[in-house]
């Protein structure tokens, strides 16, 4: 008897354990089943989703243009000063917002340099294409320098942590600046003026240039950011060689004949 009474346990303890198991199992595959339904969800939203705006390709099959950069100040300046640019560097808009306007406050508005701004849209940075695009897209309508200087307030608004759609920011800091939104827009979206930014890239290699910020301060070139007093510093001792010899001004490059622009790698 005492046998059966254990046999017995055993029997109820193996039907307990058998009882428990069968709701863990329903929530285990309800767990599955609810991982399913949000796996679905989440693609049809990412396939239904805008699409990224990215242009970070060098695209030869454009045609090529000539455009020598946009330029500030007056064309009798005695020294030209080159600034090749990034639009999502760092460095860049740590210049364009700390040190140049002293630059043109000081210099510029003095007549002492002309500004030059090239555009140098490097290859690590993946919505830099579409700042310069849509700068020069500004330019169309006169407003180049205006959307240069929100571009760079702006910069961590756009760029490639912020946004996978840069054009969308990009228009709507344009929006206050330029006459015609509609027309601005439609520029971005097709993209007309990126011709006009390839000209400016391939300057910058026609040139070797380590990166970005870099400069053309008379005869020299440096490439790295610079606060005003090392920028101003600089620029009066270029300033001194063109006063001991005048024939050493900087020619502006918008009143000359623009040299051959050449291809990458060549």
């Amino acid at each position: 008897m005492a046998t059966k009474r254990v046999e017995s346990g055993r029997g109820r303890k193996a039907g307990t354990v058998k009882s428990a198991k069968q709701p863990v199992n329903r929530a285990f595959y309800l767990i599955i089943v609810v991982i399913a339904v949000i796996g679905i969800a989440a693609l049809a939203y990412l396939s239904t989703r805008p699409k990224a705006s990215r242009t970070v390709a060098f695209d030869s099959s454009l045609p090529t243009v000539q455009s020598q950069g946009y330029v500030m100040g007056s064309p009798s300046a005695p020294l030209e000063v080159t600034e090749f640019g990034d639009f999502e560097c760092p460095q860049c808009g740590r210049f364009a917002t700390l040190t140049e306007p002293d630059v043109r406050t000081r210099l510029v508005n003095t007549d002492s340099i002309r500004w030059r701004y090239i555009d140098f849209p490097l290859e690590m940075h993946q919505n830099t294409w579409n700042a310069s695009i849509a700068a020069a897209c500004a330019d169309e309508q006169g407003r180049f320098w205006e959307m240069h200087d929100a571009i760079f307030a702006a910069q961590d608004q756009w760029n490639t942590e912020a946004t996978s759609n840069p054009n969308k920011v990009l228009k709507r800091i344009g929006e206050p600046l330029v006459a015609d939104k509609a027309k601005f827009d439609q520029c971005i979206d097709d993209q007309r003026t990126k011709p006009k930014v390839q000209a400016h890239y391939q300057l910058a290699i026609a040139r070797k240039l380590p990166g970005t910020p870099s400069f053309i301060i008379g005869d020299q070139q440096i490439s790295e950011f610079l606060t005003y007093d090392d920028f101003k510093k600089i620029v009066d001792q270029q300033l001194a060689k063109i006063k001991a010899n005048p024939a050493t001004a900087t020619p502006n490059a918008d009143s000359a004949k623009a040299a051959p622009l050449k291809k990458a790698g060549e």
